[in-house]
């Protein structure tokens, strides 16, 4: 959820960050559970669990709806040496306000969840320092000024109207080995000393405990981290803004605290100190790339959760849009303080759009070593926020540094099996022809561990069917992991073949290449206004009145596009065709704004062959067949609003069929 929101007074999302470190003790395969049932619905008695149903009511042993959003899952061992999991997170049980604080649960299996109690007790009043027996003894020894600032914090709950309270969202915890002590850091938000605003004091909040399930001690809240000089700066007057947050433990024992700043536009990475409680270095002495890096600027990513595997560390976070929820994105990175790679959304058929109506909290680290990780989400649903579901799915890494959360109605830990890293050789045509497959490879080399080999492949060739580029998935024959490559669709003759938005990308330039052997295609430039072609004198172009192109320096024919303004439609006009022939249309669809929720009613010459075409963030295009021209020769192509939002078309292809 973004906090930018928030601050404009919208009831914002708990915004989310995720991380799974490995804690004190290295982590283990989980126990599998010997009892089996379904979920209960609701507070009801206890009942077992023996799989993780993303998305459903999830209860603890007390039957009670598990109270730990916007959180984390730390492993550990118990002192048998058994694996032992705490589940450390935001209690909304009395809703958006008045949180009772942070609460933990502790389980051997991952799927049934045993109460343990507040974690971090909330406060409801100054005087519980020397009137609650529990305040009392915790915070012995602290001076007016360090109680003012506990209570600062900790003040969540709601005693008067004109009182804002404290919020305290996106608990993380590690252990520090050295000093044998937990430490928890937070989002602590509310009032500062200049403005009453829920969200004006955007700090990172610490507190240490000598047991994982607490009581935990305040110590303080801080600003962190900013921009470095001749860099981006998305508020200059407000430094060292933190929200959604996670923490990471490297191997070495180092600590990291991740972190959205600048009113979300920007992410930080900040290594902590020693004793895991600040900064390893002040904000006024820090450097980039020694001391924090940034791996969004002006990005506007929030809820980041963090992992390493195979030694590259991953990043999961979402979009900035409140409580809505938005496609996720991962990055990443061989160093953590180094450069980091954006790779897009993980998630991928229906639901993607929306993360699966979740946002990234943490990653689960099962068995690190050999690929077994949990995504961990919450599904917001702010006015029941107490029994907002959680959305928990096996991650999958694909080739290279590729990864993937696919979405199941179900599944168990045994559905995680180990994973190891590889990559393929493969190569790849520089086009095929439309639903033709034969240029594909039959044979790839793979590496996995250093060793080289050459295996069998079988593709997946249902995204032929539409012009442009297209991902196919091969599957190796041998271990039977898959790979992606990207491969240039071109149908055989081409009249048309624009691209909105007015640049010649290198696909676009691809498909006018191989089209040009064929002698066909009637336009010369990527897209022009209604008029006549400066090479072929064809009359086409767009004929939208006010309609723009998205300004972007780089992308392929999806990411280039135009778009009406006003509520207008938005057309394109044709000429030149022949009138005895049939033709196809194609026509490409992408949002690279989901959440506006974009609709069109798609006409050719009057004709509606496509009642509600929506745009999201997949590559998407109609296929409009058996469109024959007017008598002279003309094809208009009309996309009409049918929501709010304004429409938009990324490119056109129109070739001859018949």
């Amino acid at each position: 959820m973004s906090s930018t929101t928030r601050v404009c007074g919208l009831v914002t999302a708990l915004l989310l960050a995720a991380l799974t470190a490995a804690f004190a003790p290295s982590a283990a395969n989980a126990d599998q559970p010997t009892h089996a049932a379904e979920p209960a619905s609701g507070d009801e008695p206890a009942m077992a669990y023996d799989s993780f149903r993303p998305g459903q009511p999830w209860l603890d042993d007390q039957g009670r709806t598990i109270q730990a959003h916007g959180g984390q899952v730390v492993v550990s061992k118990d002192a048998a040496g058994e694996t032992l999991y705490y589940w450390y997170g935001e209690d909304r049980s009395n809703g958006y306000s008045d949180s009772p604080g942070i609460h933990v649960y502790s389980s051997r299996d991952l799927y049934n969840w045993k109460d343990e109690g507040l974690a971090l007790r909330s406060m409801q009043s100054p005087d519980q320092f020397t009137t609650d027996p529990y305040f009392t003894e915790l915070y012995a020894g602290y001076d007016d000024t360090q109680e003012q600032a506990v209570y600062r914090d900790l003040g969540t709950r709601r005693v008067s109207p004109d009182v804002t309270p404290a919020i305290l969202e996106r608990p993380k915890v590690i252990y520090n080995a050295r000093t044998h002590t937990w430490v928890m850091w937070v989002h602590a938000d509310g009032p500062s000393e200049t403005s009453n605003a829920q969200y004006a004091k955007a700090r990172a909040g610490v507190a240490v405990s000598d047991s994982p399930t607490g009581p935990f001690r305040w110590i303080d809240s801080y600003r962190l981290h900013v921009a470095p000089a001749g860099e981006p700066n998305y508020q200059p007057d407000n430094p060292g803004m933190a929200r959604d947050m996670n923490l990471f433990v490297d191997d070495d024992g180092s600590a990291y605290i991740i972190y959205s700043s600048e009113e979300n536009y920007s992410l930080f990475i900040s290594k902590l100190n020693d004793d895991y409680t600040y900064l390893a270095t002040p904000p006024e002495s820090a450097a980039k790339g020694v001391d924090f890096i940034r791996p969004y600027i002006g990005a506007h990513r929030e809820a980041p959760a963090i992992f390493k595997f195979a030694g590259t560390y991953y990043l999961i976070t979402s979009g900035a849009t409140g409580w809505d929820p938005n496609p996720a994105s991962y990055a990443t990175a061989t160093s953590i303080l180094g450069e980091w790679t954006d790779h897009g959304n993980p998630t991928s058929g229906p639901g993607a759009d929306t993360t699966y109506s979740s946002q990234s909290t943490s990653v689960v680290p099962v068995g690190p070593a050999g690929g077994r990780f949990v995504f961990m989400g919450d599904r917001w649903t702010p006015d029941t926020l107490g029994s907002s579901p959680y959305v928990w799915l096996p991650i999958r890494f694909g080739e290279g540094d590729s990864m993937a959360v696919d979405w199941r109605d179900a599944w168990t830990l045994d559905d995680l099996a180990p994973q190891q890293r590889y990559t393929v050789d493969a190569a790849m045509p520089d086009f095929v022809w439309l639903g033709d497959s034969r240029k594909l490879p039959r044979r790839v080399k793979v590496t996995r561990n250093g060793v080289t080999t050459v295996s069998g492949v079988s593709w997946d060739t249902s995204t032929l069917g539409q012009p442009g580029p297209a991902t196919v998935t091969g599957t190796l024959h041998t271990g039977g992991q898959t790979f992606t490559r990207t491969v240039l669709v071109v149908p055989h003759g081409l009249r048309y073949v624009v691209n909105a938005g007015e640049q010649a990308t290198p696909d676009w330039r691809g498909i006018m290449a191989v089209a040009g052997e064929e002698g066909t295609v009637l336009n010369s430039v990527p897209e022009q206004p209604l008029g006549a072609d400066p090479s072929t004198g064809a009359t086409w172009g767009y004929v939208s009145e006010e309609s723009k192109a998205k300004e972007t320096t780089d992308g392929d024919l999806y990411t280039t596009l135009r778009y009406a303004v006003s509520h207008r439609d938005l057309s394109y006009h044709f000429s030149d065709l022949d009138p005895d022939r049939t033709y196809t249309v194609h026509v490409g669809y992408y949002d690279p704004w989901p959440w506006a929720n974009r609709a069109a009613r798609v006409s050719i010459n009057g004709t509606v062959v496509d009642q509600q075409r929506l745009f999201t963030s997949q590559y998407t295009a109609g296929a409009y067949a058996g469109i024959r021209s007017t008598p002279d020769g003309e094809v208009t192509l009309t996309l009409t609003p049918t929501r709010s939002p304004d429409i938009q078309v990324s490119w056109v292809m129109i070739f001859q069929t018949g």
